[in-house]
């Protein structure tokens, strides 16, 4: 049968009441516009489903991404509390006790060395006393040959006496010039230690306690970064958190691009039924549900077909209204999003690179730093250190082998105070000796005699005095060791401190390495993340193709909804019959409803609802 669509003319005015067959056909919606039409709204649904395709395999990857980018982060905030970070934590507080008992040790070698000193000049003093006692021994020696040449005794021959008591008198002398040689040598060996001390206390304390103050910053620094590694990863849960909800919000925005398609498709099913009503085919030929159309009047006809253009016009616009709407809501989250990418990298390489200009990932990756971690600081701090201990080492080398010269030089005066000991013991023999001959020779003898016995007198007096050097001797030795034993102990610790601090580095190094390829590679997922979404944002362009589309759909159809009377009696009805059962969101009830009326077509006027409608 023939329709109204084809005989009245769209450009009379809507309501005009013209009858079938008296005007014709509509030229502004005939039946290849209803086509064209439907054509336009497939090329307006295919680039949302691609685009929202592409967004949601854009939304598992990020997620995928920022799980392993949480991970890492923890990771990275748990590396200093790893084996590595406590070794090197506890060496360097190792360390830095190490090094205070070493700068308490230098006061101790100044103080002893001055100690040594001051025995030098008694035991110079003594020496004196000695060879002023040997220079008398030498005047008794002379006169007793005197003496010896009047004795005429035939059983008594004083040569031996005379040649023993110049042997032992030369031999005195020697042995005291050489003591009192080694004992200048001593003194100045001492002298030269102490000044040495004396700069080596004050060069290497200054350099002893920067490396304690190093240390001991290294130290704070390396907890006051745990510290902030803590924190920063309790503030991470809570921005895991928001981000997880971000990223649950954004799959929810995805779903408005299945029920745009949806209601695009059921646009394109209003149209055609509109096409119906414009060429309408022999009842046999429609569904058994859309027979009634056949039985229309052409007035009827007229008013069904104003009204769902009118409808579809309104379905279209709320569609796309509802599009953009939540299209602008996910590029937001999307943007959110890669702004929480860039914010996990710059706070990442803040913490764990020690950048201090971090732009944003999306803007600039590659100007990105991620050198001068706290590691590497506290690293080049126990480096700087280091180097210190190693002059320190190096000048203590030098001490040491003075103390050591000392020491020697103790021994040597031994040797020369045991010499002239054993040279005295063999004058006191000999004047003993003497003095017994000579007791026997009566007053022949007596001039000798007394000579004999003045040398047994002097040789009581060096040994007072040779006694007295040995003590001073021993004790100056005992100290000289002594400080040769700390010295060595001293060194051998500062030797295994240098060690120690090798390998703390060695530790601090590691770990830094370790979180640069951590950093590198959480820094990469950002940036990856940040790229995704960006290009992703990009083509959510979409919704102004959608729009423009939606737009040409009201100008070329809305010529349509004015051929007739749109709320004609029974045109609710039909609209009802026709649609109720083709809507699959609340949204689309709600705009048919608010158009046309009808208690069972209300809903709530929320898109929320109608997502959820749609997928749940």
């Amino acid at each position: 049968m023939d329709s109204i669509l084809d005989t009245t003319a769209f450009g009379d005015q809507a309501g005009s009441g013209a009858r079938a067959g008296t005007a014709a056909p509509p030229s502004g919606l005939g039946a290849g516009l209803v086509r064209s039409l439907k054509a336009e709204l497939q090329d307006a649904s295919a680039p949302i489903e691609a685009a929202f395709l592409t967004v949601g395999e854009t939304l598992s990857q990020t997620l995928d991404r920022m799980a392993a980018i949480g991970e890492r982060f923890l990771a990275l905030s748990a590396l200093i509390d790893n084996e590595d970070g406590v070794d090197a934590s506890s060496r360097l507080g190792r360390v830095r006790e190490v090094t205070d008992g070493l700068a308490a040790n230098l006061r101790g070698t100044l103080d002893d060395l001055t100690g040594l000193d001051g025995s030098g000049a008694d035991m110079a003093a003594l020496l004196a006393g000695l060879s002023r006692i040997i220079g008398e021994i030498t005047a008794l020696a002379i006169n007793a040959k005197v003496q010896s040449v009047q004795i005429r005794s035939g059983s008594d021959d004083f040569s031996v006496f005379n040649r023993e008591i110049d042997r032992l008198h030369r031999l005195a002398e020697e042995a005291t010039t050489q003591a009192i040689a080694h004992l200048a040598a001593l003194r100045d060996a001492i002298s030269a230690a102490r000044d040495g001390a004396a700069l080596f206390h004050r060069d290497n304390r200054t350099r002893l306690d920067d490396v304690g103050r190093r240390l001991q910053g290294s130290l704070d620094k390396l907890a006051s970064h745990r510290d902030i590694a803590q924190q920063a990863t309790r503030r991470f849960a809570g921005r895991a958190g928001e981000v997880g909800q971000r990223i649950a919000r954004c799959i929810s925005d995805l779903q408005v691009g299945d029920l745009t398609c949806q209601r695009l498709s059921h646009i394109a099913a209003a149209l055609d039924v509109l096409e119906l009503l414009t060429h309408p085919p022999k009842p046999s030929a429609l569904p058994q549900e859309l027979r009634w159309l056949a039985d229309l009047d052409d007035r009827r006809r007229t008013d069904l077909s104003a009204a769902i253009c009118a409808l579809q016009i309104r379905q279209y616009e709320e569609a796309n209204g509802d599009f953009g709407g939540q299209v602008a809501s996910l590029k937001a989250n999307l943007e959110a999003l890669v702004r929480d990418a860039d914010a996990i990298a710059r706070e990442a390489v803040d913490l764990f690179g020690g950048s201090s200009r971090c732009e944003p990932i999306s803007a600039n990756a590659a100007a990105k730093d991620t050198g001068g971690s706290v590691l590497a600081d506290v690293a080049g701090e126990v480096d700087r250190a280091l180097e210190l201990l190693h002059h320190y080492c190096r000048s203590d080398d030098v001490l040491r082998e003075r103390v050591v010269e000392v020491s020697h030089g103790f021994d040597a005066m031994g040797r020369d105070v045991r010499a002239i000991r054993s040279i005295d013991t063999d004058m006191r023999l000999m004047g003993l000796n003497t003095t017994l001959k000579c007791t026997r020779l009566g007053n022949e003898g007596r001039g000798l005699g007394v000579v004999a016995q003045e040398l047994r007198v002097c040789s009581r007096r060096t040994e007072d005095v040779s006694k007295a050097i040995t003590e001073a001797i021993q004790s100056a030795t005992r100290g000289a060791n002594a400080l040769d034993r700390r010295s060595d102990t001293d060194h051998r610790a500062a030797i295994e401190l240098a060690e120690e601090m090798t390998n703390s580095m060695e530790l601090l190094n590691r770990l830094h390495a370790d979180q640069m390829r951590s950093l590198s590679v959480l820094t990469g997922d950002c940036r990856e993340v940040s790229r995704l979404l960006t290009g992703t944002i990009d083509r959510l362009a979409i919704e102004r193709r959608l729009e423009a589309s939606a737009r040409r759909f009201v100008e070329r159809v809305e010529a349509g909804s004015r051929i007739g009377e749109i709320h004609a009696p029974g045109i609710a009805d039909d609209l009802h019959r026709l649609f109720a059962g083709l809507y699959t969101a609340e949204r689309e009830r709600t705009t048919h409803a608010q158009l046309f009326g009808g208690e069972s077509l209300q809903g709530n006027d929320t898109q929320g609802d109608d997502v959820d409608a749609f997928f749940l």
